[in-house]
């Protein structure tokens, strides 16, 4: 559990940006999402170094995207927004929502940010009590086509590590935010004839670029974010950018996650629009 004496915060805007360092022009690592509670652990020239409470993520945030700092920790998300964009309101202000915000201390028809009633007129997704593969498979070709967005957690931007947390955690499993953590995460899939839908897959790029992670959808496809979120082919060799058939990202390992519901795994991997 998180020292107690750090007090917490609440993001108040759809989303905002985790810095590397305090500064407005520092990089860009990761994202708060509205409704997300960070502990705040030092302050530096106006800024605040936080730690995310979902995932543990430490960065530098304007709190004046934040709520007051209270003592108490606010509840986790269980439920999330599930309209591709819509309006959340409190008597004195509203915000434009994207896909898979999450909506705290959800009762079925408000949520609260502290004490604070806010009202979201949408349709909500909330965490299955087991991994449910069809929702996810719903979700993710809803992220078919985002742009790719180094440290982005949302429909309107992410990066590859962004793109898999996400939809895990809206099916109640937890990773770390980056690649490099993810890898530790589950069991060890000797090999890909051993794979099965819902696995993660690990590659090296064949470029200039960094690590890189997918999440398996059988039938020898894999979904990813590069340049924006993919469908391509997977094979021991790594992921075949379609329709060229160019090598673009070669395998290093494969993770086990979570086990999905064999009947499930049947079903058709996500299509465009």
């Amino acid at each position: 559990m998180l020292p107690s004496e750090h007090p917490f915060a609440v993001c108040r805007l759809a989303v905002v940006p985790l810095r590397r360092s305090p500064d407005l022009l520092s990089e860009m690592t990761s994202q708060v999402r509205f409704g997300e509670a960070v502990q705040h652990l030092s302050d530096c020239q106006g800024f605040w170094e936080v730690r995310l409470c979902a995932d543990g993520y430490q960065g530098w945030v304007d709190p004046r995207q934040f709520s007051p700092l209270q003592s108490e920790r606010p509840p986790q998300a269980t439920a999330f927004s599930d309209a591709l964009a819509d309006w959340a309101s409190c008597p004195t202000e509203r915000r434009l929502l994207p896909p898979g915000t999450p909506l705290p201390a959800w009762d079925g028809q408000v949520f609260w940010l502290g004490a604070e009633r806010w009202q979201w007129p949408g349709p909500v997704h909330l965490i299955p009590p087991t991994p449910a593969w069809t929702s996810l498979l719903r979700e993710a070709a809803r992220y078919l086509h985002a742009p790719y967005l180094w440290g982005g957690r949302s429909l309107w931007g992410l990066d590859c590590s962004g793109l898999v947390q996400t939809l895990l955690r809206h099916q109640g499993i937890s990773l770390p935010r980056d690649c490099q953590d993810q890898i530790h995460c589950g069991q060890l899939v000797p090999h890909l004839q051993h794979a099965l839908p819902g696995d993660l897959a690990f590659f090296e790029s064949t470029s200039c670029g960094g690590p890189h992670v997918g999440l398996i959808l059988g039938q020898n496809q894999v979904l990813h974010c590069s340049a924006s979120v993919r469908v391509d082919l997977l094979s021991e060799r790594g992921i075949a950018r379609l329709p060229s058939g160019t090598l673009s990202h070669r395998l290093t390992a494969l993770r086990r996650v979570a086990t999905w519901v064999p009947a499930l795994l049947l079903d058709p991997p996500p299509s465009g629009p």
